[in-house]
């Protein structure tokens, strides 16, 4: 229990802001995943389009952080999404962002994923991104304009 409770207090939670998303990932890092414009292992994806609104693709990612085990949302805006998710035994925090915005009508969406501690992280954050990006790809999302 005292490990937990210092894991917690070493890690403590701090919210990403939309201004605030992280552009990179740190050079060569084995614990952080980012598709977007400096990509960060995730198979080298830079960002993922859809041709709807914010709304209705928050909801989506909403819906898909419900659906996983020991989450909790840190905040929540109509452009991003920050998601902690622990890890079973020792609670260890790792941080989940969805960012979107618009670009020639579409959205547009960034994921950043990276534990808060340690150097690695097993791939947990990279698998945990290519296991959103298959469901996000794959489910059928209301068409309609950025706005």
């Amino acid at each position: 229990m005292m490990a937990i409770i210092s894991i917690q207090i070493v890690a403590p939670n701090s919210v990403v802001e939309p201004d605030n998303f992280p552009n990179s990932c740190p050079e060569n890092s084995m614990n952080c995943t980012l598709i977007g414009p400096n990509p960060h292992r995730g198979e080298g994806i830079m960002e993922i389009r859809f041709n709807s609104n914010f709304s209705n693709i928050m909801e989506e990612v909403g819906l898909w952080s419900q659906s996983e085990p020991r989450t909790e949302v840190l905040g929540k805006w109509s452009n991003q999404i920050h998601i902690v998710f622990r890890s079973y035994l020792w609670k260890f925090p790792d941080d989940f962002i969805v960012n979107l915005h618009c670009d020639e009508g579409e959205t547009v969406m960034y994921i950043y994923s990276k534990s808060r501690l340690g150097i690695d992280d097993l791939g947990v954050n990279d698998d945990r991104v290519s296991k959103f990006v298959e469901h996000i790809s794959e489910v059928e999302i209301s068409t309609s304009m950025c706005l």
